[in-house]
């Protein structure tokens, strides 16, 4: 157990606050059938990764945009089907509008309709795949967000759930939990620390900082 005092917190979405597994899986089963692609290969290195940069790897002879076009329809006509990570709801509502953000890896049009979708709160600070140059697990997003909120990564606190969001955050300089719930493939990462969800974790406000305790390591 851990207790630690933070200026802000930043989350991911898919996973972390939104548990959209069950569509970005098949979603991705059905773009590796397409083209030749083993399926299980694609799951272990897509999780929590921008689409564009994951097909560049696997399939660069692709029309890349065209490709991560058709991924992005699939993935908004199932938009509706997913559902808030147990205790996200009830944790914002402890948080300061203005004291956190999200950093996704999914473009501004999905992490709407998802956020809505599971009644999540629109953050002020929701920064996309559109905003950044380089992915996870590349920091730039994290750094960003902490700009925004007007703080160091040092002060800030991020909630993860996959291993290129986990490493984008620890690179960037932030602490990081990692939510278990929805991660199809747990691995334990040195320097987070895990938990199932946010019934594991408590948050109170001491002055200007937020503290927060965690039940698990």
């Amino acid at each position: 157990m851990f207790t630690k005092n933070y200026e802000k917190i930043i989350f991911d979405m898919d996973g972390t606050l939104v548990d959209s597994t069950e569509v970005v899986e098949k979603a991705w089963r059905v773009w590796a059938n397409n083209n030749d692609v083993e399926a299980a290969g694609i799951l272990a290195v897509a999780h929590g990764r921008p689409a564009e940069d994951v097909i560049r790897e696997v399939k660069p002879q692709l029309d890349i945009d065209k490709e991560v076009a058709d991924l992005e329809a699939f993935e908004l006509q199932n938009a509706d089907s997913v559902k808030p990570i147990p205790g996200s709801i009830e944790f914002l509502s402890q948080i300061n509008k203005d004291d956190w953000a999200i950093f996704t890896s999914a473009s501004r049009e999905l992490a709407l309709r998802r956020l809505k979708a599971a009644s999540i709160p629109i953050p002020k600070i929701l920064i996309t795949v559109e905003d950044v140059t380089y992915g996870k697990p590349n920091p730039e997003g994290y750094i960003m967000a902490a700009e925004k909120l007007g703080v160091t990564t040092e002060e800030c606190l991020v909630f993860e759930d996959a291993e290129a969001g986990v490493y984008s955050a620890l690179e960037a300089g932030c602490d990081v939990i990692k939510i278990n719930t929805a991660t199809p493939h747990r691995i334990e990462i040195d320097g987070s620390v895990s938990v199932e969800d946010y019934f594991d974790v408590s948050v109170c406000l001491k002055n200007q900082w937020i503290s927060i305790s965690s039940q698990q390591s």
